[in-house]
């Protein structure tokens, strides 16, 4: 966590997601990535290079944005493929209004304000979110990494909105990639990963890493 006045969340991520040290140097993440590549396919080093340079156009958007944290996210497909995408999670202060009806209100907001991408309220183990899907047409510039020409991409964004139950935060989780034609997949898995996310610290840890007024008593009670 970066922001120490925001409450804590414990994390679980699915194979495949590959948590960022975001105080790394760019240089250093760009050529870990080329480097793990390496292992999970045959590609040559121009394709390899360019997943590792939009992993970190991906990267840099995000800590503009206040990321606490980010996962590199790599799949091979069964056509052998590397498809990439990249896990984000913001912990935002915010007033959630009346209680239990954030995800609702926030929803109609976003279908009001983005007309052209599908929003539901869906239910999760973490909670009931607003969660919104929509493509966006992203620049990508090469010149800063040595590449040539610049141009537009698309890029599909799934972000799922959830109220904090004990603090006026609003954890945002957000995914985003490139490889549209694999979506079907992806929403399984950030389905997983979104499941891996929790505001209680594992069962397995002690009573006090809570204060008493925040630990979940019914968890406690029946394990």
């Amino acid at each position: 966590m970066t922001d120490t006045t925001a409450p804590s969340f414990w994390l679980s991520l699915p194979e495949g997601f590959t948590g960022i040290d975001l105080a790394e140097d760019p240089g250093d993440r760009m050529s870990r990535i080329v480097d793990g590549l390496d292992g999970l396919t045959d590609a040559g080093p121009e394709q390899k290079l360019g997943i590792a340079v939009s992993a970190e156009l991906a990267l840099q958007a995000q800590l503009r944005e206040g990321a606490v944290h980010v996962s590199n996210c790599l799949v091979q497909t069964e056509e052998g493929e590397i498809v990439q995408g990249v896990f984000s999670l913001y912990l935002r202060e915010q007033e959630q209004g009346a209680p239990g009806g954030y995800p609702q209100r926030v929803a109609r907001e976003l279908a009001t304000a983005w007309p052209d991408a599908d929003v539901e309220v869906l239910d999760f183990p973490l909670g009931r979110a607003a969660v919104t899907v929509r493509d966006l047409a992203v620049p990508v510039s090469g010149t800063a990494y040595g590449l040539p020409g610049s141009g537009v991409t698309t890029v599909r964004q799934l972000e799922a909105l959830f109220a904090h139950p004990w603090s006026p935060h609003v954890l945002a989780v957000v995914f985003s990639t490139q490889h549209l034609d694999y979506w079907d997949g992806w929403s399984v898995l950030v389905g997983a990963a979104i499941s891996g996310i929790s505001f209680y610290p594992p069962l397995n840890e002690t009573s006090n890493a809570l204060p008493p007024e925040r630990q979940d008593n019914i968890r406690k009670a029946f394990g």
